[in-house]
Formats: structure tokens, C-alpha cells, sequence
């Protein structure tokens, strides 16, 4: 895989999440406190009791050790190498943003399946601020090859719709699973919103800019904004990179 950058927000997001789970780990088993009902994402408590704070506090929070090793695998992996390409404040603006769709979306099929004084079952973890991410991934590194469940290569592109389409059947046929199915897909649809807008503000921008001429997006034109490369590449013809990002013979490993 490609080498992996060292940047400021990936490493204080890995120490926030991983010191939050320690501590969760001490207290509960030598206090006997319950800090997933005040930091967990809890429908009931949302609704009825206006604990807010959860929206953001649920995302540093994790049911066990495979599951905080799992997610903060990923967040170093692609979130380096993002943030490096962004800078850290879009890509700390980012990441928050498709974690805080995922818990709406996570509440909203809660409501719907149970009803708003029903939901007491938490959500936990940064899966939603994480599949963003792989969206993004995937869009501008769409030509790489990953690994799927480790084992089947296949473009990035590829990986990402089709973890789409499973985290899409999973909400609406397997709900009631234990898994939020549901955060993890909105983390990706709000992701995808929150790049395709930032590409179409960024092009209207330049339209103006250069006296209203009009500029359709394409999907280059996405890959280029979200990877905050130059408009000049907006042109008709677009120059070649030799140091192409989407090289297929750059591998990484999810």
C-alpha cells in the first residue's frame, strides 16, 4: 500500500477514541458506572430526555476490541492519506459531518422501527465518519485495487458500491440485527452529498469567475475538487499525471 503520512488529525482522533474506550473499560468493570447510556448514542435518551451530546460523543465510543481495532485500522489507513490531500480542516470538517448523518440516520430508522420512546438500544463507534471516508476514497482513488473481506481484488470504485448495496440491504431486510446498518449507509449517502456540493460550489465559483461560462460536472471534475487538485485541470483536455493517484498497481488493504 501506498505509504501512509503522518498527519495531525488521524493520530488525535486514534489517541481520543482509544483513551475513551479505556477509560469506559475501567470504569464500568471497576466502578460499576454505565458511561454507554450517558455517551452512547441512545434513541430514548435523544428524544425524551434531550441528551444532545450524544450525537457527538457516540463516535469515540465502542462495544468491544474488535470493533475499536477495526475502525481505527481504517481511520489510519485511508484518513492519512485523505487528510493529507484535503488538509486537516476539511478533512476534520468531514469526517464529523458524516458522523453526525450517521446517528440521525441511525435515530430516524430507530423511530420508525419502534417508535421514539422505545429506541434504549445504544449505537457506538466512528463506523459512520469511517465509510464516509471510504467513499471519498473511492472516488478519488477509484482505479486501486482492495482487497474485499480480504481475499477478492477489485477496484476501489467497486469495493465502495458494493459495500453500499450490502449496507443498503442490511437496513431495510436485516434491522434489527444489532449492527447499525443504517448509520453506516448514511455516512456514505451524506458523504457522497457533502463532496458532489462541495465539487458543484466549487465549479460555479470558477464559471463565475471566468465571465459565466458554463462547466458541466463530470465525474473527473468531482475526483479533482474533493482531491484539491487545480481548476486549470477543468479544461476539455486534461493533462496526464505521471504520479497518477488511481495507478492500479498501487494496492491497499482493508
Amino acid at each position: 500500500m501506498p505509504g501512509i503520512r503522518t498527519t495531525p488529525v488521524v493520530p488525535l482522533l486514534l489517541i481520543a477514541s482509544i483513551a475513551a474506550f479505556e477509560v469506559q473499560l475501567l470504569a464500568d468493570t471497576f466502578f460499576g458506572t454505565h458511561l454507554l447510556e450517558m455517551l452512547a448514542l441512545v434513541p430514548y435518551l435523544v428524544f425524551e430526555k434531550h441528551y444532545y451530546w450524544q450525537f457527538f460523543t457516540y463516535m469515540f465510543m465502542h462495544a468491544d476490541l474488535f470493533h475499536i481495532l477495526f475502525n481505527l485500522l481504517i481511520l489510519w489507513m485511508i484518513g492519512s492519506e485523505l487528510e493529507g490531500q484535503w488538509g486537516s480542516k476539511f478533512f476534520a470538517k468531514y469526517y464529523f459531518v458524516c458522523g453526525l448523518a450517521a446517528g440521525v440516520f441511525y435515530l430516524i430508522v430507530q423511530a420508525f422501527l419502534r417508535g421514539t420512546s422505545a429506541g434504549m438500544i445504544p449505537m457506538v463507534g466512528s463506523s459512520g465518519g469511517v465509510y464516509g471516508l471510504l467513499v471519498a476514497y473511492g472516488i478519488i482513488y477509484s482505479e486501486r485495487q482492495m482487497l474485499f473481506m480480504m481475499i477478492f481484488p477489485m477496484k476501489a470504485k467497486h469495493f465502495v458500491l458494493l459495500l453500499a448495496a450490502i449496507e443498503f440491504i442490511s437496513t431495510v431486510f436485516y434491522s434489527r440485527s444489532g449492527v447499525a446498518n443504517a448509520a453506516h449507509l448514511g455516512g456514505m449517502l451524506v458523504g457522497f452529498c457533502y463532496l458532489f456540493l462541495n465539487a458543484w460550489l466549487r465549479i460555479r465559483a470558477k464559471r463565475v469567475k471566468s465571465g459565466g461560462k458554463r462547466t458541466k460536472i463530470r465525474k473527473s471534475h468531482l475526483r479533482l475538487v474533493v482531491n484539491n487538485e487545480v481548476f486549470k485541470e477543468f479544461d476539455d483536455e486534461e493533462e496526464e499525471d505521471s504520479n497518477d493517484p488511481d495507478d492500479p498497481n498501487r494496492t491497499t488493504f482493508h
